[in-house]
């Protein structure tokens, strides 16, 4: 019988996904929008976005099924095959933007080699994958504590920091709602594989 995860467990895993290094730069292409239009973007689109997402996680939550076995209610099995390609090449790029983002990161802060951060980080995540999440809650809860501290001190430094530089580039009230609505969005195919397992 496979163990049912805990809310704790889950609050973790989409705690760790909301402030993750990607989601950050993510962020900083609302830099054009001024503070006071890219937070209303950032509090609105997040309600949009996660809203949305919220209602596929209750499928899986209420039926007890995967995301791939949830979209067969809708598409039928030859239809779930269809988003289960689509599913594995969004993965696949996904995985690959954070393993970029993160070796940009790490490389920041020690200078070693971009390419071997790729190769640790991407050692670390199949680590990851073949302990499994249910095993690692001390080492997720001791993660995502240290995230939340080090996005305190993050935005205690940039708000405290008077610069006088502005953004080269434009954006527009309707690109940053698509932006940050995407962001959430882009869990869509995963989050009843979550909610499916959750108490």
């Amino acid at each position: 019988m496979q163990r049912q995860t805990t809310i704790i467990e889950n609050s973790m895993i989409w705690c760790g996904a909301g402030i993750s290094i990607t989601e950050i730069l993510t962020g900083t292409y609302l830099a054009p929008l001024g503070f006071t239009k890219g937070i209303a973007v950032i509090i609105l689109g997040h309600i949009i976005g996660c809203f949305l997402l919220f209602l596929a996680g209750i499928i899986g939550g209420q039926q007890r099924l995967s995301s791939m076995n949830a979209a067969k209610i809708s598409f039928g099995q030859n239809g779930s095959k269809f988003f289960a390609l689509l599913n594995v090449l969004q993965l696949i790029g996904w995985t690959g933007i954070m393993i970029y983002d993160g070796a940009l990161a790490a490389n920041g802060v020690w200078h070693l080699n971009q390419a071997l951060w790729v190769i640790l980080i991407g050692a670390l995540i199949i680590g990851w994958l073949l302990i499994g999440v249910r095993h690692l809650y001390y080492l997720n809860l001791a993660t995502i504590s240290t995230l939340l501290i080090l996005s305190g001190l993050l935005c205690a430094a940039i708000f405290t920091h008077h610069s006088t530089s502005s953004p080269t580039s434009t954006l527009s009230w309707a690109q940053g709602m698509e932006l940050v609505i995407a962001m959430p969005l882009s869990w869509l195919p995963l989050i009843s594989d979550y909610t499916s397992v959750a108490q």
